[in-house]
């Protein structure tokens, strides 16, 4: 329940609180007063879209704050918590701000939230509904969602699992769909892959080969210039002492100059010799190496030398295939996992196919379901709808909603019409075909009070914005006496400008325009006594007369006897 809301520089409001009471409260005033923007400040508690042309000319921002009454072990109470709200001793305070660059902030108990969440947590407490209702009232998808608004729990959890299934339903569809279209692309990629991985097999190159057999390559091509080189280096080392006059070769010198230096009986020179024969030893492993290199070399035959330049030539043209050495033999692990996983989409596309039937049973079978618990759902809100509507001045209209089968989509299986015959004897036509503007405001009027009962009323908080449009007379006098029954369960809010309607409420408020020629504002007023005696003689008249004020007293006694 709303206890109070405080608006400031909304539209012509420039400043207003309004103290709203359990029961019904009516708003009236002149048009033009401002009572819109009563509703609107209430939108943006709701967390509704804001418009920042609604703002005060001259003002930075609008603000709107409420107070509301909250029961800590109701859900509102959770979802507060949950956004990092706090309500004090059950009073919730819930701000919206409004700048004029268009900027919007909301606060829930205290804490910044986003809209979603003010809309989501308030939307559970406020229900508005104004002329803009009719309109979507006419769609079939609006209709829809009425009747399972209506339907309850059990619709609800239906509708739940039925989108559950169709969006599994959908998934699989759509994977099967993909897989078929893409399946000759497959085909062709597994096609490349296996010619690709065998060419790769048939060589079998090995990481670092390429550097390798390139160096072996030009070494055996280099074979005779190696060969004489690294005999020369052989010879000067270790070469045979000619028995004549011959040079001697580097380790007849070594040895040599060792065996002098050891005959001289000297500690030092000593020392050197020993170093000497380090350097000698060496020198004969050196010699040792590079016999073993001449060889080697020499062993190697011309058909050797073709076998290297092929293999060469046979990674070089794996190099040019596959852009390097490394990316060819990744293609045999890669490679192989991808062929691998190609090859078996036909076992997929079975597996996917037995899952797509199986989705698409559980679908239809949901979807069948849906339809049958819509069919109850809507034979009980004609019966009720109809009732309400014989105590809206409509006692020989009858109000039926028609359920029919159509193609499977998103929502269920069902096409929801809503009819009337607005007389005994016309023929159901569909809502925007058969109702005039004051009826179809009944109608909305009665199905919404068959919504408000099939749900828990506790703390909620019902606003009509103007649904009487297009209503007088009897009829006027009945839906007030219609929305004052449901304020007996909740709070219920009525922006109209019916006196038959506001002379049931609990609490009346007066929207007034105050201000001159340039500057305009709006206040609002509570009335009480003589007061609202003449709010409701204005507006049955125009202009307040002895004739009006003594109906507006009649108007106060007739719904005063009703309440008792």
């Amino acid at each position: 329940m709303i206890d109070e809301v405080r608006i400031d520089d909304l539209g012509v409001v420039e400043s207003a609180t309004l103290a709203l009471g359990a029961g019904l409260t009516v708003i009236t005033g002149e048009t033009g007063a401002g009572k819109t923007m009563v509703v609107t400040a209430l939108q943006l508690l709701q967390g509704a879209r804001a418009d920042a042309s609604r703002v005060r000319a001259g003002a930075d921002r609008a603000e709107v704050s409420g107070l509301l009454q909250v029961s800590s072990e109701s859900d509102v109470a959770q979802a507060v918590e949950d956004a990092g709200g706090e309500i004090d001793d059950g009073d919730l305070i819930v701000t919206r701000r409004l700048a004029a660059t268009g900027r919007t902030r909301a606060w829930l108990g205290g804490h910044a939230v986003p809209n979603g969440v003010l809309a989501d947590t308030i939307g559970q407490l406020v229900s508005i509904h104004g002329q803009s209702d009719q309109l979507r009232l006419r769609t079939a998808a609006q209709q829809r969602d009425v009747l399972d608004a209506f339907g309850g729990r059990e619709l609800r959890a239906t509708a739940e699992a039925f989108h559950d299934a169709y969006r599994r339903w959908r998934d699989l569809d759509r994977r099967a769909r993909a897989l078929a279209d893409d399946a000759e692309a497959r085909r062709a990629e597994a096609d490349r892959l296996r010619e690709e991985i065998e060419a790769v097999e048939a060589v079998s190159p090995q990481p670092g080969e390429l550097d390798q057999i390139e160096a072996r390559v030009a070494r055996l091509d280099a074979r005779q210039d190696l060969l004489r080189r690294a005999g020369d280096a052989r010879q000067r080392l270790s070469a045979d002492i000619d028995a004549v006059a011959g040079p001697q070769d580097v380790l007849g010198l070594l040895s040599g100059a060792r065996a002098d230096l050891e005959s001289a009986g000297d500690p030092d020179l000593s020392d050197l010799a020993t170093r000497l024969h380090e350097v000698e030893a060496m020198t004969q492993d050196l010699s040792g190496d590079l016999s073993s290199y001449i060889a080697a070399l020499d062993d190697v035959g011309d058909g050797e030398l073709a076998a290297a330049h092929e293999r060469l030539d046979t990674l070089r043209d794996l190099e040019r295939r596959f852009g390097s050495l490394d990316e060819a033999i990744a293609l045999l692990n890669d490679g192989s996992a991808r062929l691998a996983e190609l090859d078996a989409d036909g076992d997929t596309r079975e597996q996917l196919a037995v899952a797509l039937a199986e989705a698409l049973d559980q679908r239809d079978l949901t979807a069948r379901r849906l339809s049958d618990i819509r069919r109850s759902a809507a034979q009980r809100l004609s019966e009720e709808v109809t009732g309400e509507l014989g105590s809206l001045a409509m006692r020989d209209a009858a109000f039926a909603v028609q359920v029919t089968p159509c193609a499977v989509d998103a929502t269920g299986a069902d096409e929801v019409a809503f009819l009337l015959a607005a007389h005994a004897g016309a023929d159901p036509l569909p809502l925007a075909r058969s109702a005039s503007g004051g009826e179809l405001s009944r109608v909305m009027l009665a199905l919404e009070l068959r919504l408000a009962a099939s749900g828990d009323l506790a703390d909620r908080t019902f606003v009509f914005d103007e649904v009487d449009s297009g209503v007088g007379g009897a009829a006027a006098v009945q839906i007030g006496q219609r929305l004052a029954r449901l304020a007996r369960h909740a709070q219920v809010l009525v922006v109209t400008h019916l006196p038959q309607v506001a002379a049931y409420a609990d609490t009346h408020l007066v929207v007034t325009k105050v201000g001159d020629e340039r500057v305009t504002t709006s206040d609002v007023v509570r009335l009480d006594g003589e007061q609202r005696v003449h709010e409701l003689a204005r507006m049955l008249a125009g202009r307040v007369s002895d004739t009006a004020l003594a109906h507006a007293h009649e108007l106060l006694e007739q719904s005063r006897l009703e309440a008792e």
